[in-house]
């Protein structure tokens, strides 16, 4: 499944597969799409992302940095079960507890033993 993002109001829709072969142009849609609400508030709704690697978080860092160049105050929604793990081992959890809308578990996930 191809990736998309799609303007729906205040939201920001994106929805397939977030993977190398869609980064590049999602990250211009995104940052275009951004820039075109300067000083307005945005939510980046994942809810419909299918899959996500290190290029969805790399796409919301993408996000964020466009959303403070523009000053729009966005947030993010929906988060793929597998990107906050990711954001752990990169550091990035607090951040993105921050721009999550909805609280996300931070507590270190017990690594079961055999």
């Amino acid at each position: 499944m191809s990736a998309s993002v799609q303007r729906d109001g205040q939201c920001l829709r994106l929805a397939g597969d977030l993977d190398f072969a869609s980064a590049g142009a999602l990250r211009e849609q995104l940052t275009a799409l951004i820039a075109g609400c300067a000083g307005q508030a945005l939510t980046l709704d994942l809810s419909a992302v299918s899959r996500s690697n290190s290029v969805g978080l790399s796409l919301l860092l993408c996000a964020a940095r466009s959303a403070d160049e523009h000053k729009v105050d966005l947030r993010a929604a929906g988060l793929p079960s597998g990107m906050l793990s990711m954001a752990r081992v990169c550091g990035l959890d607090n951040w993105l507890q921050q721009l999550s809308v909805e609280p996300l578990d931070l507590k270190e996930t017990p690594h079961a033993t055999p």
